[in-house]
């Protein structure tokens, strides 16, 4: 007789729990150190656990997992729920399990559908990185930038290999034939990038020779001082015909001949600043000269403004130079006052084209006999004739002011 029981499960007074399994009741194990609801309490616990993990496989189904690896989940699902000790609704759990079953078909079919697409997208995918590297391997070795297209192979060859471990497997014979061109290419390019740097060698060790030879030279030239700077000159256009070193070759190169040039103007640098020293009072006299003649600036009348500037260029001229941070500032101030007399002697011309000057002199003719008969015509009239002929008049000799006549 039993002490508890529920829908689907019992307790026998020894302890046993029973599950109702279909139509008979079957013992699933007991549970004596507890009361009978503890009992079932623990058996429904394992009912829960089955149902929990077939609710798993349900949800795996609606985020579309792999329909292969769910089928294995059930298949072991259905095992477990044969006699499972348990209590609940086993045949419901069952019935369940076919259930989900029944929805594989469609979803492996959907699923297979899509790895097809993924798996065409990483042929297409590799087959860009096979395409890179051949379009570089077809390119002469001497359009190819090295040094940037060994980093493009570095990383082409990094997204191969990153992609055949990590990307979707593609067909073996398909990634056979890609590898293949892949591998082809690269070692094309392999071979094109050793014979460049050889060949880049030998002119590297010519390029040396050459200017070595340059160097000497250029340092032989110390002895003269700021004589040699022409011959240093001709030496500085020979080293930029010949041909290049290596990078750093040709840095190491180039600090050696700059330093047999910098010893030259080292020296013309030393020559100037003591020139500088002593023409200091030359730039003194200079700029008095200029304040005394400043004058220039405002005479408006050509004449005497150009005898001014002669006067002035005269003894400018007879002063020795300045020193050369002076000489552009001397020479704004100096080139100001010629401007000004240069603008009076371009407004003389104007003014004063023989041109210009007979068509206003016959304009001017033209108005005074009108401005004769205007008067004899006023003479005789009255009224608003007169009025007339007065305003007439005032124009006239409007004309004659405008034309300076």
């Amino acid at each position: 007789m039993a002490q508890t029981a529920d829908s689907f499960g019992r307790v026998d007074d020894d302890g046993t729990v029973h599950v109702l399994d279909g139509d008979a009741w079957r013992p699933v194990g007991s549970f004596p150190d507890g009361t009978p609801e503890e009992a079932l309490a623990y058996f429904r616990r394992k009912f829960d656990d089955l149902a929990a993990t077939l609710t798993l496989a349900e949800q795996r189904i609606k985020a579309k997992a792999n329909a292969k690896d769910i089928r294995t989940q059930l298949a072991k699902m259905g095992k477990d729920l044969l006699e499972p000790a348990a209590v609940g609704d086993l045949a419901g759990l069952r019935a369940k399990v076919e259930a989900l079953l029944e929805k594989l078909p469609d979803l492996a079919k959907e699923q297979d559908a899509e790895a097809e697409v993924v798996v065409t997208e990483a042929i297409a995918h590799r087959e860009g990185i096979v395409t890179q590297m051949e379009a570089l391997a077809a390119k002469e070795a001497s359009a190819i930038r090295w040094k940037s297209a060994t980093t493009t192979m570095a990383e082409l060859f990094e997204t191969w290999q990153n992609h055949q471990q990590n990307g979707p497997r593609i067909p073996k014979k398909t990634a056979d034939a890609l590898w293949s061109r892949f591998r082809g290419a690269r070692a094309s390019l392999e071979k094109a990038r050793r014979a460049y740097f050889h060949e880049l060698d030998g002119k590297s060790k010519e390029a040396k020779t050459a200017k070595r030879d340059l160097i000497s030279k250029a340092e032989a030239l110390a002895s003269q001082g700021t004589a040699g700077i022409a011959a240093y000159r001709k030496l500085l256009d020979q080293w930029k015909l010949a041909p290049r070193a290596s990078r750093s070759v040709e840095d190491t190169l180039w600090a050696s001949f700059k330093a047999a040039g910098d010893v030259l103007y080292s020296a013309k640098a030393e020559l100037d600043k003591v020139e500088d020293a002593a023409n200091e009072e030359h730039l003194v006299a200079k700029q008095a000269l200029i304040t005394e003649f400043a004058d220039i600036l405002t005479l408006n009348e050509r004449d005497a403004a150009s005898a001014r500037l002669r006067a002035f260029h005269q003894k400018f001229s007879a002063l020795g130079p300045v020193p050369k941070k002076s000489m552009r500032s001397v020479d704004d101030l100096v080139k100001k006052y010629d401007t000004h007399v240069k603008k009076l002697e371009e407004d003389f011309w104007v003014k004063n084209d023989p041109e210009k000057k007979a068509r206003s002199e016959s304009m001017a003719t033209q108005i005074h006999d009108a401005i004769a008969k205007i008067e004899a015509k006023i003479a005789k009239a009255d009224g608003g004739k007169k009025a007339e002929l007065e305003a007439e008049l005032e124009a006239k000799k409007a004309w004659l002011a405008v034309i300076g006549a």
